[in-house]
């Protein structure tokens, strides 16, 4: 934590990173692109992408919009679009919403 991040990462760096929320989320990541700015008289800000990765409902290749933590971790179908939710068997408690991140399904993470 006692380095630049310009001293640890070039481009096309490829690392890992791990956060812990009450469970562990593996991160494998890659710089891609840098961006160029004043930091004159402004707070340091740290710039990402996150591109929104296809997740579609295990039953009929729709659109996911829901989890079932539940079956997740049970190495189930677990992504379903609205339609099949309703008809799922487990408990509507169990679900959380699909987000773009990687912690979705992951410890009542709804992206906010």
């Amino acid at each position: 934590m006692d380095k630049w991040i310009e001293k640890v990462l070039e481009m096309g760096t490829k690392f890992y990173h791990q956060y812990d929320f009450g469970s562990t989320t593996e991160l494998a990541l890659q710089v891609i692109a840098e961006q160029q700015g004043s930091k004159a008289g402004k707070a340091v800000r740290l710039s990402a992408r996150n591109n929104s990765p296809d997740i579609n409902c295990e039953l009929c290749g729709k659109s996911a919009t829901q989890v079932c933590t539940q079956c997740l971790w049970a190495y189930e179908d677990a992504l379903f679009c609205y339609k099949f939710v309703k008809s799922h068997e487990c408990d509507s408690e169990m679900f959380l919403p699909v987000v773009n991140s990687p912690r979705v399904g992951v410890c009542g993470y709804t992206g906010t």
